[in-house]
């Protein structure tokens, strides 16, 4: 690593005044470790010193971060707490220093990284809290601090908030991070490597979920990486909607010994939580059984579908064909005149919810719709349409379904009537304000945007342009995919993010969801490979 880096930051013109700075060891197998310096010409010797004294310890180190402080506010203690719980969780964005000096400081990223703002247990996960026990835990394992942390200590003092500007060096590169907003702290790209950038996005994230498959083909289901805790859950939908993603993204990457391992995945659901109906032979469903809860649900069923054509389209194989149409008439018997219903006991098909989540609706009729276009059989398609009749007489457009803009597009492939495109505008255009303002990465909404965007060229190609103008604005539609893209990349493990988590190597290069505790879960990672292929795939500004 190339330290003499730290003098060339020190000498830019915007720093020169920085009386301290930060220093963040990075490794993979602990977190960051956090000091303060002064700005003087000694800083070198005692980076190293450090450095030596964790690799002593087994800690090589892979990253280092340099944050120069930019800014200072003093604010009366009992506001502040107001304040960090009153903003969204994980989402602090300047560091706090309990005293003028920094010897008792933070910066943003072990607020968040170490849970110091942590939901109030047993209640909406909404309320928050200002955890002494996190905040003691932290300054005892990782800062060797001897005293007890509380905030009666601060009740009638003022401390700082203090925002700095980052540098992370990596090897010989220095990658100059983001100062301010939420995507404070991750690294700055050009206009013309976003593209190259999102690629390797897709690359390590593909990766990691191939990674995340034991030789059974059963994933690791997820943790929240605040504390290394694994997730302690299964859900055989998301397990299927995981494999299909995972094969977008081997698709792309052209990756043949990928896909011959992918192809575990969707053996394991279908030797394990497949029920073919005894009293009709040609009817399938896919259940699951964890935590005894027996069920099947129609969006299995229609996630199935969509993986195992997935499959089949991109080997040019016919392996899955029997299994698929037997899954494809028992989506039909849950789908009926269109009102649909959503779960069913198993093994006795018996209904258990009528309705549970809206989604399952999208998820069926894309299934039938992929389906169709490799089996070419009327029936899936006239289900698509049945459900499409019940989607459109209901407003279904108002969901924002990402599942339901990828159908839409795919049906007015074959059939391009104008209530279909409507619909499909209507779905992607009527949130979109809200979309573009978002401070949540929502990977889905990507997705929805991306199939929106495809469906209206094919729209130009026949012609349609004042259909389009009618019902969506396209220059906000634009700038919202643009702004989206982008911003996703806050959801993202980079090294600069991901080194100061208890275990940095096992979500390096992965994606998370901050606000429900930077969950990394094999679902999460799926929607964001997916929108960003189906961007590098499809969009041109």
């Amino acid at each position: 690593m190339k330290l003499e880096l730290i003098n060339d930051l020190k000498k830019k013109k915007e720093h020169q005044d920085s009386k301290w700075l930060f220093i963040s060891l990075g490794f993979l197998n602990r977190r960051a470790h956090v000091f303060k310096l002064k700005n003087n010409n000694y800083i070198l010797k005692k980076i190293k010193d450090e450095i030596k004294k964790f690799e002593r310890r087994g800690h090589r180190t892979h990253w280092l971060k340099v944050d120069f402080i930019v800014s200072e506010i003093d604010t009366e203690f009992p506001e502040l707490l107001d304040e960090l719980t009153e903003t969204r969780r994980n989402y602090v964005e300047y560091g706090i220093s309990f005293d003028p000096n920094y010897s008792m400081a933070f910066l943003p990223e072990e607020v968040n990284a170490n849970a110091f703002v942590r939901p109030v247990q047993g209640k909406d996960h909404q309320t928050l809290f200002v955890s002494e026990q996190n905040i003691n835990t932290y300054l005892k394992k990782y800062k060797g601090y001897r005293g007890v942390y509380f905030h009666k200590k601060y009740a009638n003092k003022n401390v700082k908030k203090f925002y700095t500007k980052g540098y992370l060096i990596e090897g010989e590169k220095v990658f100059s991070l983001i100062s301010s907003g939420y995507m404070h702290g991750i690294r700055k790209i050009t206009a013309n490597q976003n593209k190259s950038e999102y690629r390797r996005l897709v690359t390590t994230a593909t990766q990691y979920l191939s990674d995340q498959m034991d030789e059974n083909g059963r994933y690791e289901y997820g943790k929240f990486p605040h504390f290394n805790k694994k997730i302690g859950f299964y859900n055989v939908l998301r397990h299927a909607s995981t494999t299909y993603s995972l094969l977008e993204g081997l698709e792309y990457l052209n990756d043949k010994k990928g896909i011959r391992q992918a192809k575990q995945a969707i053996d394991y659901v279908l030797d394990n939580y497949l029920y073919i109906n005894p009293q009709e032979k040609d009817t399938a469903y896919i259940y699951d059984d964890t935590n005894n809860i027996n069920e099947i649900k129609l969006g299995q069923n229609g996630i199935a579908l969509i993986t195992l054509t997935k499959y089949m389209s991109m080997t040019g194989s016919d392996e899955y064909m029997d299994v698929a149409r037997k899954l494809a008439r028992g989506t039909i018997r849950m789908i009926g005149d269109g009102d649909t219903v959503h779960v069913l006991n198993y093994p006795d098909l018996t209904i258990k919810d009528e309705k549970r989540v809206i989604y399952y609706d999208g998820e069926a009729a894309f299934g039938l719709m992929r389906l169709y276009q490799i089996d070419e059989h009327p029936e899936w398609l006239e289900y698509v349409e049945i459900l499409f009749d019940h989607f459109i007489k209901n407003d279904y457009w108002k969901y924002s379904d990402h599942w339901l803009s990828y159908c839409t597009y795919e049906l007015t492939k074959v059939k391009p009537e104008e209530q279909y495109f409507v619909f499909g505008l209507k779905n992607v255009s009527k949130r979109l304000k809200y979309i573009y303002q978002r401070e949540t990465t929502f990977p889905t909404f990507l997705e929805m945007l991306m199939a929106g965007y495809k469906m209206t060229r094919l729209m130009k190609e026949k012609g349609m342009q004042d259909v389009i103008g009618e019902h969506l604005d396209e220059e906000m539609f634009h700038k919202t995919i643009e702004k989206r893209v982008d911003y996703q990349r806050t959801g993202y493990f980079y090294p600069e993010v991901a080194m100061y988590f208890k275990n940095p190597g096992s979500v390096l290069g992965s994606f998370f969801i901050k606000h429900h505790g930077y969950r990394v879960r094999i679902d999460d990672v799926q929607h964001y490979i997916s929108g960003y292929i189906q961007y590098l795939n499809h969009y041109d500004k």
